[in-house]
């Protein structure tokens, strides 16, 4: 799992650890002072917004 510098909102991004992994999205927040990123994904239809450690996003494509 790489750290993903340079993130900015509107981003689509692919989640590479945890219990969403491979699940995309766009990041819709950033906060570097936590290490966090938030995106949002379609979970069965319904879109979520989520909140995950940046370490664990890369850049979608």
């Amino acid at each position: 799992m790489s750290h993903e510098a340079g993130l900015r909102i509107g981003d689509d991004v692919r989640v590479t650890g945890g219990p969403f992994t491979d699940f995309t999205g766009p990041v819709v927040a950033l906060d570097p002072d936590r290490g966090r990123v938030q995106l949002t994904v379609d979970i069965l239809g319904d879109i979520h917004t989520i909140d995950i450690p940046q370490s664990d996003v890369v850049r979608a494509g």
